[in-house]
């Protein structure tokens, strides 16, 4: 308490002390309102607020007077504007990537307090829905106090819903600021309450987050506080913070909320607009003054889990063992397997155990192991027998991995069993695997797995083997011939000669594996093979598309064709209605049916791309180039998601990492397309329920 009213004071004390008079200035005919100091003509903050667009704050000039803290409509990111508010999904309607007439309205604009120590502005503004009736009615009241140290900014942001509101669970929308950050010159990086930095806070829950950054025209940096304010709905709300360091409370990731008919929510924020060096501790002061809360006091709620029966939750604890320390962990569990005797329990701490080693070999097995091992294999239990055997393989045991060959070599063997022992073999390294994988070749239910296992165990012949029985097999399997031949170099090199003979068609090419062979290859076959680039001018390349698929297109496309275009294009890295892969986001609660989303999203994918879905490269010691999103990482390993497969590598084994500022998805992919299987494709992303799939 003493700390809370120290904060208190000293906060009204600077406030009353430091301010500057200030004036206000409104033109209706720009539609802005203006704050100056007294007598001085520049202004040093903006409000936006015209008729029909987006209401937002741009420039905010650094409290010195030195450079702007703001950016308008960025290249990476046309549809952001300063500091401004819109959410990605009222009612399934996008307001965060629209500024334009049929979404947004003007009600009023007006100062409320036009000169002193402290101004304030409002502004009115009515959200459209897609008939041009008012779905919802926001209302943003300012007041700002400033010194030649800080600006000080509070925002009361009033939502009334004007018919039943739902904001849609989204990863991002809602007040958002984008400073003025440029690829490979910018430095600058976001910090939150809890001293999480860049993508270390993104969806995380803080009472604040700052950005700091490079400011033209100053050799110190510029930074922008947000406050959240305790009285807030599901405070401390996770924050929304991007590749390119904008940045916003966003609630919304945390899942539906509702605004209902004739309701209001009320949500409050302050800004900090400040220089210099970064001083957390003195910003949590800062917010405990404004939110009149000790940040001790503070809850970080998180999401529960559901109920899980007991052997379920013994098994979650397990789960959690790469972040205990090691050797307290192990030495744990293997007091747990010794002191019991009950197979039930038995089970799962193996199963814990070995998913903690996952990807390990050769390891030193604790001293109390061979007793161990023998007395667990004494109760001739077959599910327990499989346990031990695997993890007597991480520990080096030959006699283990003979068996586990010899599992894979039975054809009476279960296919799971089979598949669990081809993994474990590859992960320990196990030498004289080839002749059984040419054989696997030859097993339906088993060759996909075995055209994968030669990334892991290559052999001089792989890639001639490999193409030589590509034109035998299915699309699916033929996919992970193209996938596998693009994890080594000799094998790329052999794809691509296959390429120039035209025995394999460039059409086969995903373009994910164009993207990865041109890392591998280099320039000479990115300007062969590799995707067409985009013109320069978006906002045109936008519009081009937008003609084509106008609402009469739309309505004559065949939506079971565009389905069959979605998954040659699409399918392999994002779920929609339940089908597909896992490597980018889920697109069947997005905001598919905004033609804008939609084409900012297909167009440039790069541009609005979270850290956790920037390409990652991995070269391993032993010779593979492989390349997805990080899913998992602890001290002793990297769990890489792929096209089609998970692969833990082992932190020894990595001869260097590369982390991508784009998207395993590249620009272009339209352009591949003819101008019917664009606008085919476009319904089928639009379409509310999943389709028949066209023959």
């Amino acid at each position: 308490m003493t700390r809370l009213l120290s904060s208190l004071l000293l906060a009204t004390a600077t406030s009353l002390l430091a301010a500057d008079k200030l004036r206000l200035e409104r033109d209706e005919n720009t539609g802005t309102i203006t704050v100056h100091r007294e007598a001085t003509p520049k202004a040093i903050l903006t409000q936006v607020a015209g008729p029909t667009t987006r209401p937002y704050l741009h420039p905010i000039v650094a409290p010195d007077g030195k450079g702007e803290l703001t950016e308008f409509s960025p290249g990476h990111h046309k549809h952001q504007t300063g500091l401004y508010w819109g959410f990605t999904r009222v009612n399934q309607r996008d307001y965060f990537h629209n500024l334009q007439s049929d979404y947004w309205k003007r009600n009023s604009f007006k100062i409320l307090i036009a000169s002193g120590q402290s101004v304030s502005w409002q502004t009115s503004y009515d959200l459209l829905g897609d008939k041009g009736q008012t779905v919802l009615t926001q209302t943003q009241t300012w007041t700002m106090t400033s010194s030649n140290q800080e600006h000080v900014l509070d925002l009361t942001w009033e939502g009334t819903g004007k018919s039943d509101v739902t904001i849609g669970k989204y990863k991002y929308g809602g007040l958002f600021l984008r400073m003025p950050w440029h690829r490979g010159k910018t430095k600058g990086e976001v910090v939150n309450s809890a001293l999480q930095i860049n993508n270390q806070a993104e969806s995380k829950r803080a009472v604040w987050a700052d950005v700091g950054m490079d400011i033209q025209g100053r050799d110190d940096w510029g930074h922008i506080t947000i406050f959240d304010h305790p009285e807030n709905s599901d405070f401390p709300q996770p924050w929304r913070v991007d590749g390119q360091l904008g940045i916003g409370p966003c609630r919304a990731i945390l899942g539906d909320w509702k605004i209902p008919k004739g309701q209001t929510e009320t949500i409050r924020h302050r800004f900090l607009i400040h220089t210099g060096k970064l001083d957390p501790k003195a910003l949590t002061k800062k917010w405990e003054a404004y939110g009149k809360r000790s940040y001790g006091d503070v809850t970080f709620i998180t999401t529960p889990a559901k109920p899980v029966p007991l052997i379920d939750l013994n098994q979650a604890r397990l789960e959690k063992i790469v972040e205990m320390d090691r050797e307290k962990a192990f030495s744990l569990l293997f007091s747990q397997l010794a002191a019991t005797d009950n197979p039930t329990i038995q089970k799962p701490l193996l199963n814990g155990i070995l998913l903690g080693l996952d990807g390990q070999r050769n390891l030193t097995p604790p001293p109390n192991w061979f007793r161990l091992r023998t007395s667990l294999l004494d109760r001739k239990d077959p599910q327990l027998n499989k346990l031990v055997d695997r993890l007597s393989q991480v520990f080096g045991d030959k006699e283990a991995a003979q068996r586990a060959l010899a599992t894979l070599k039975n054809k009476d063997a279960s296919i799971p069993d089979r598949k669990q022992a081809l993994a474990s073999l590859l992960t320990q390294r196990h030498k004289g695997l080839a002749p059984t994988l040419k054989s696997l070749l030859d097993e339906p239910a088993l060759h996909i797995d075995a055209i994968r296992a030669f990334t892991s165990a290559p052999t001089p012949d792989a890639a001639k083997l490999l193409l030589d029985r590509y034109p035998k097999f299915q699309p699916e399997a033929q996919k992970a011939i193209i996938e596998t031949l693009a994890t080594r170099k000799a094998y790329a090199e052999a794809l691509h000669l296959a390429l120039k003979k035209k025995r394999i068609s460039p059409e086969a090419l995903p373009a994910y594996v164009t993207r990865s062979l041109s890392l591998l290859l280099g320039p000479d076959f990115a300007k062969e093979f590799s995707l067409k680039k985009l013109p320069s001018d978006k906002e045109a390349e936008i519009a081009k598309y937008k003609a084509l698929a106008t609402s009469s297109a739309l309505d004559k496309a065949n939506a079971s064709s565009g389905r069959k275009i979605y998954q040659a294009l699409c399918s392999a890295c994002h779920v929609m209605y339940g089908e597909g892969g896992k490597i980018g986001p889920e697109l069947t609660g997005s905001n598919r049916g905004d033609l804008n989303y939609l084409l900012l999203n297909i167009l440039y994918p790069s541009d609005d791309i979270a850290d956790s879905y920037k390409m990652v490269t991995i070269a391993t010691k032993d010779g593979r180039s492989l390349s997805g999103n990080i899913s998992q990482e602890d001290g002793q390993k990297v769990v890489l998601n792929m096209v089609g497969q998970k692969t833990t590598i082992p932190k020894s084994d990595i001869k260097s990492r590369t982390v991508s500022d784009f998207s395993m998805m590249p620009a272009g992919l339209l352009l591949a397309l003819k101008n019917e299987e664009v606008v085919a494709l476009f319904k089928y992303m639009q379409s509310n329920q999943q389709v028949p799939l066209s023959k």
